[in-house]
């Protein structure tokens, strides 16, 4: 049952699951959830991004959206934050209206 996942929202943010691309040229590389959205698991906070910056490389995601949480942690979605201060680009569309 999907919605024990999600509180009420109207518009919903992309998901972010491994091969997501972030704003710096990086890539999501870890997803430890088995909540599966298309047949990739998504991505949680404390999940690593890999950064192509000198000094950034591999780090963690440190924002997630405040509707959605497994297991408590919160799921990360399109433009939450990297430790590195990139944002994530999820490669699936925001859905919904305002």
């Amino acid at each position: 049952m999907i919605s024990k996942f999600f509180k009420k929202v109207k518009t919903m943010k992309g998901i972010i699951r491994p091969g997501d691309s972030t704003t710096h040229g990086g890539v999501v590389v870890q997803a430890s959830s088995d909540m599966v959205i298309e047949g990739k698991p998504a991505a949680l906070v404390g999940d690593l991004v890999s950064c192509p910056i000198p000094g950034h490389v591999t780090n963690r995601i440190i924002e997630g959206s405040q509707y959605m949480s497994f297991k408590g942690r919160d799921v990360a979605v399109d433009g939450c934050k990297t430790a590195c201060g990139c944002a994530l680009i999820s490669s699936m569309p925001t859905v919904g209206s305002d």
